[in-house]
């Protein structure tokens, strides 16, 4: 087996990812987009100890962790525990942390524990494809001291920077496709609305005007993007919040559910049809029994 700190190219085909997500939904939809960018072979687990016996049957090359509000699975505990083990391959493999909320107190965290790089979801294939070349191309220094055993934490990247613009004399830095992502006009105005959501009143509150025009500005840009399951997909929340705001009746879970779909759906290109149609089925049985209940 190789060195799992030793730089070499990117090869999809020959590489073994493990995904350990608790929830079989988003579980699922990264093993797809890991589908399509052809990773050869993809263990997938929901809990530590189907990671750890995972780890001692499969050969792994390197680590997915998902990290979510209220999730069972321990993702930091689990990067902690890693670095401990005894198996000098398994506890240096590189790992990538995807969470929902990506804040600096999540990446100190993360550093602390072991963590080699952050992805943020709605997960984008070319950010995600950009940080497995990452640890597989450009792998961090591994530090095995008696105060501290995981990657170096003093490498500058894109996930560890939080303002607009580094200093005038710092050398140029890659390009965080994961950022890219996140501006694009859709996912901007889809993050307006999240916020719009999350002050929504009942009745014919100016923040149900504020979330209706959103939606429909999200809607015209993905017409002219020919993004049917995106439009079909703010149709159909559009009928949930003019439906339920009225009532009094907007539920937060629900919302939250609705507008991450949504913003997977904006993050995926059309060429992952069936991680689409995945999120598509999702949001559609969401708002569908909401909307009859």
């Amino acid at each position: 087996m190789h060195d799992p700190r030793k730089p070499r190219p990117l090869n999809p085909r020959t590489l073994s990812v493990l995904v350990a997500d608790s929830h079989s939904f988003s579980r699922e939809l990264i093993v797809e987009i890991l589908r399509h960018l052809k990773i050869g072979n993809i263990p997938s687990v929901r809990n530590t100890a189907a990671a750890f016996n995972t780890l001692n049957e499969v050969p792994v090359d390197l680590i997915l962790l998902s990290w979510d509000r209220n999730d069972p699975f321990d993702a930091l505990a689990f990067a902690r525990d890693l670095r401990q083990l005894e198996d000098h391959r398994l506890r240096r493999l590189p790992v990538i942390l995807l969470t929902g909320r990506l804040t600096r107190q999540q990446v100190i965290a993360g550093r602390d524990a072991g963590v080699d790089e952050f992805l943020s979801k709605p997960v984008s294939p070319v950010a995600l494809r950009q940080r497995l070349e990452m640890v597989i191309e450009t792998p961090r220094p591994f530090i095995d001291s008696s105060i501290f055993l995981g990657p170096c934490r003093r490498r500058k990247n894109p996930a560890d920077y939080f303002g607009e613009r580094r200093r005038q004399i710092d050398l140029p830095v890659m390009i965080d496709q994961d950022e890219v992502a996140r501006r694009s006009p859709i996912r901007q105005i889809l993050a307006e609305l999240r916020e719009t959501c999350a002050a929504l009143d009942s009745g014919h509150s100016p923040q149900l005007a504020s979330a209706l025009a959103q939606i429909r500005a999200t809607k015209s840009l993905a017409a002219e993007q020919d993004d049917h399951a995106l439009v079909a997909g703010l149709v159909s929340f559009e009928s949930y919040i003019g439906i339920a705001a009225p009532l009094g009746q907007v539920e937060e879970p629900v919302t939250s559910a609705a507008l991450s779909a949504l913003e997977q759906l904006a993050a995926l290109p059309p060429a992952f049809s069936v991680a689409r149609d995945t999120v598509s089925l999702a949001l559609d049985q969401i708002i569908q029994k909401k909307n009859a209940a």
